[in-house]
C-alpha cells in the first residue's frame, strides 16, 4: 500500500514538473483559423468528397453495375446514396429543413447520369461548407456518413482490381 502511495506521488510530481516545464507557445491569428470547426469542417469535408469524386471517375462504366454480393448495393447506387446524402446534409447545413429522399440512388445508377449529379451535390455542399455561419452539426454527420460509405467504396474498388484514390 505504501509503495503505491510513493508511486502515486512520484508520478503525480513528474507530472507537474514536466506542464511547468513547457515552453509558451505564440498562436498567430492564421493558426487560430486552423483550429475553427468551419475551417476542420471544410478541409474534412473537401478531401473525402474529393476522393468519392475521384473514384466515381476512375470506376469505369461497365463497373457501376457491380456489387459484391446480392444483398448490397451496387457501386453506381452506392455514389447515388452519397449524392442524395450530400442534397439532404448541406440542405439542413443551409438552414433548409428538408426531408431525407433518394431520387438519384433510386433512378438511373449509371456513370454517365450520376457524375453531373455528384458534382452538382458538391458544389452545393462546398458553398454551404464555405459559410462559417452554418450548423456544424449536420455538416460534421455529413462527413462522418460520407466516410462511412467511402469506405464502402474502398472495398468496391479493391474487389474490382483498382486502386482507391487515397492510397
Amino acid at each position: 500500500m505504501k509503495t503505491r502511495i510513493l508511486l502515486f506521488a512520484v508520478c503525480a510530481l513528474v507530472l507537474t514538473a514536466s506542464l511547468s516545464n513547457r515552453p509558451v507557445q505564440t498562436v498567430s491569428a492564421q493558426d487560430q483559423d486552423k483550429s475553427k470547426p468551419s475551417v476542420m469542417l471544410r478541409k474534412t469535408f473537401g478531401e473525402v468528397s474529393g476522393w468519392v469524386s475521384k473514384s466515381a471517375e476512375l470506376v469505369p462504366a461497365d463497373k457501376y453495375d457491380y456489387k459484391p454480393v446480392d444483398t448490397v448495393r451496387t457501386f453506381g447506387q452506392l455514389i447515388g446514396h452519397v449524392t442524395d446524402s450530400y442534397n439532404y446534409f448541406c440542405a439542413h447545413g443551409a438552414g433548409n429543413k428538408v426531408q431525407w429522399a433518394d431520387p438519384a440512388e433510386k433512378g438511373k445508377t449509371d456513370k454517365e447520369t450520376l457524375l453531373p449529379k455528384l458534382k452538382e451535390a458538391v458544389d452545393k455542399c462546398n458553398a454551404v461548407y464555405g459559410a462559417d455561419a452554418s450548423p456544424v452539426a449536420p455538416l460534421l454527420e455529413n462527413v462522418a456518413h460520407t466516410n462511412l460509405h467511402y469506405g464502402n467504396i474502398i472495398t468496391y474498388m479493391r474487389m474490382m482490381g483498382m486502386k482507391p484514390p487515397s492510397s
